[in-house]
Formats: structure tokens, C-alpha cells, sequence
């Protein structure tokens, strides 16, 4: 967060970080100009901001303004825990709208949230792909244990046992498979994320001496079964930046289509194993750190590269240019303003049968909304 500051002191030094660390990121994008109208803009937010007792939270691939003016930056884990634990009256969530319904979802009614634009334009390819009917019928059949990513609708989540993200979704498995023995677990909606982290968990689990039937864990591979991002990140592309850039590490988030591929390949390439790092956003920041390399490719949404430059300014980082999320770009600072003079677009727990977009905001049914919860709780405990 900024402290005091007046407008043209802030565009002044936001116009210096921004081409220095998000220059190539967005190419003409921040003119002394732009600059200018952004720290004006944030002025207002921040003033109306302590007037409603807001927070806001933003996701680590918004753009770089949203990584200078939030109270919290993160990724989806990290955020639904600092939603819980942080007090306030009111929360702005920037990102994606399935996230402001997760964070909805853990805090209730003790605290008003809101979304700056209309659940369509804040959408996600890999919430569109997931198929209800699918669910219900595997779970019919199968009596099993469903683990679904927290990319993933308010019906997925209350069909679910378990959610996961990308920093646990391997210790999310391994908990359902020590909890529930012989049952069979069905790991959804994301195809390259479920393929890498059965892998992990089974590997893990064999090093405790327990050989599991890798057949008990189903990988959800219905069409369209992932992130429309990282998918386009294949292991040619990488292969290609690993020999262009022979010298740099590998920071590789789960969800692209190359990171079973790759964990397979390390397990015989000693060279790649030790540069290769597949890991959510915030595991990408410390394994940065920890690592005595000093240059890495980013395999992940380019937003990503300006948090880690600005954080690690003394290491390079090489973004992926055609790595953009138009859906997570829809966040601006003139649709965190609006919301917050006119109050759009709140979430809602309600008593409705179905969820309900309406003008004054989107309405969750408490129902589902409450088995949601039950799956999300049991995430928080693992850790």
C-alpha cells in the first residue's frame, strides 16, 4: 500500500517502476500520462477506501498498478487465508469472480464483498469446462472422493469433499488417500494440474513405504479440461526457452500443459531436475530466493514476472509475452473505483435456489454455498 503521497509524487514513481519492471510485459502501456490519470484514480480509491473499512485483495496476475495500491497480493490459497484472518467491514477482491465467491463463501456475512465487474467479464476458461452431470454420475457410480481445484464454481465445490490449489493440491491427495483408504478419487477440473499432482502424490506416498494402485486416482479429462493460458505453454515452447536460456532456472506453475512432461523427464535428466521448480505463483517467489541462480524462465500468466522483479530486483526473470489472461486483465482501477462509490457488484449468500445475478449484485444459495464451505474448511486445515 501506498502511504501519503501527492499525485504527481506517486505517477512519478509509478511511471519509473512500471518501465523498468513491466516494460516488455505491456509494451506502451505506461505513458507519463497513464501514470498520471492511475495515481489520481488511486487517490480516490484510497480515500473511499477508509471511509467503507475495505480491504483489498488482488491476484498475482493483475496488472502492476494493482501490485502497488493492495493490502494483500497473492494467489488463491494465500488470499482466502488472509480473507479469513484479516478484520474489516468490507473487501474489494480483484481478480477473477470464482475467487471473490470462494472468499465470499469463508467469511459470511461478517463481511461485505465485492467483485469490480459482472461475473462474465471476470470469467475462466477452466470454470466453463466443467461438466455437473459428469460429477453427479462418477459419484453414483463410484461412492468415491472428489477433490476439486479452487478454479472451479460454487456446484462443483459443494459436490466436492476437498478443494486444492496449485501450492497443495499433492498433500490435498495424500490426505483423501490416508483418510480413505481403498476409495477411488476423482481430481478435477484441471487435466495438467491433476496429471502432475497424482504423480506427486503417489511418488511421495511410495517413498513412505506405501504403494498405492495409481488407478484409484482419476484425473477429470473431459474436453477443454484446462486453463486456456497455460495450456499454450507446451514443452516445445519450453524446451526451446530452456536452450535459448541454458544458464536460467525453471519456474513452472502445474497448470501448464508441459509440467507432467517435464516432472517425468527430471526423473532422468539430473540437469533439469536441478533447475526445474513446478510450483504456484507463491512458491514461485520463494523458490526464486532460495535459488542460487540468477536468472529463470517464468512458466506462468505474465502479470507474475512484475511481482517477481519488483520483489527480486537483483534476478532476472523471462516472461512468457503470449502468457496473458484477458479475464484477469478486465480488472482496472476505474472498475475498483466505481465499486467502490456505487457499491457493484457485492456478493450475496441468500436464500435463493440457484445463483442469481441481478443489478444489485450476485446472490449464492446458502445451501451450496454451505457445502462449499465443508470442502474449502477441510483445505484450510491441511495446509
Amino acid at each position: 500500500m501506498q502511504e501519503d503521497i501527492s499525485a504527481n509524487s506517486l505517477s512519478t514513481k509509478w511511471y519509473d517502476f512500471f518501465n523498468k519492471y513491466a516494460e516488455d510485459l505491456y509494451p506502451g502501456r505506461y505513458t507519463h500520462e497513464m501514470c498520471k490519470n492511475l495515481a489520481n484514480i488511486y487517490l480516490e480509491i484510497k480515500n473511499l477506501k477508509q471511509k467503507k473499512d475495505s480491504i483489498i485483495l488482488s491476484h498475482n496476475y493483475l496488472y502492476p498498478e494493482f501490485h502497488e495500491i493492495s493490502d494483500n497480493i497473492g494467489d488463491s490459497l494465500g488470499l482466502s487465508l488472509f480473507v479469513r484472518e484479516k478484520q474489516c467491514k468490507r473487501v474489494d477482491f480483484q481478480g477473477v469472480y470464482f475467487m471473490g465467491s470462494n472468499s465470499k463463501i469463508i467469511v459470511g456475512n461478517e463481511k461485505r464483498l465485492f467483485i469490480p465487474d459482472k461475473p462474465e467479464k471476470l470469467g475462466c476458461s477452466l470454470v466453463d469446462s466443467i461438466d455437473i452431470s459428469f460429477i453427479k454420475d462418477w459419484k453414483e457410480k463410484h461412492d468415491g472422493v472428489v477433490i476439486s481445484y479452487i478454479n472451479s464454481d460454487i456446484y462443483t465445490k459443494s459436490l466436492s469433499d476437498y478443494i486444492c490449489t496449485s501450492r497443495n493440491a499433492d498433500k490435498v491427495i495424500i490426505n483423501a488417500i490416508k483418510k480413505f483408504k481403498e476409495k477411488k478419487i476423482l481430481v478435477l477440473p484441471d487435466k495438467n494440474l491433476g496429471r502432475i499432482m497424482k504423480a506427486r502424490a503417489v511418488d511421495f506416498l511410495k517413498e513412505e513405504g506405501i504403494n498405492l494402485n495409481p488407478d484409484l486416482i482419476e484425473v477429470y479429462e473431459q474436453k477443454k479440461a484446462y486453463c486456456h493460458v497455460h495450456e499454450k505453454i507446451n514443452l516445445d515452447y519450453i524446451l526451446s526457452m530452456i536452450d535459448k536460456h541454458k544458464e536460467s532456472d525453471l519456474l513452472i506453475h502445474p497448470e501448464c500443459s508441459c509440467s507432467f512432461q517435464l516432472y517425468e523427464i527430471a526423473k532422468e535428466d539430473k540437469e533439469l531436475k536441478k533447475k526445474l521448480f513446478i510450483v504456484s505463483t507463491e512458491q514461485m517467489v520463494s523458490s526464486a530466493k532460495k535459488s542460487s541462480a540468477k536468472s529463470f524462465i517464468v512458466g506462468t500468466e505474465k502479470g507474475m514476472v512484475y511481482r517477481l522483479r519488483k520483489e527480486i530486483p537483483e534476478k532476472e526473470f523471462l516472461a512468457i509475452d503470449f502468457a496473458q489472461c484477458e479475464y484477469m486483465k478486465e480488472n482496472t482501477l476505474e472498475k475498483l473505483l466505481n465499486s467502490l462509490k456505487n457499491d457493484k457488484y457485492e456478493i450475496f449468500i441468500s436464500d435463493t435456489e440457484k445463483t442469481e445475478s441481478r443489478e444489485d449484485g450476485i446472490y449464492l444459495p446458502r445451501k451450496t454455498a454451505e457445502w462449499a464451505k465443508v470442502a474449502i474448511e477441510r483445505m484450510l486445515e491441511i495446509r
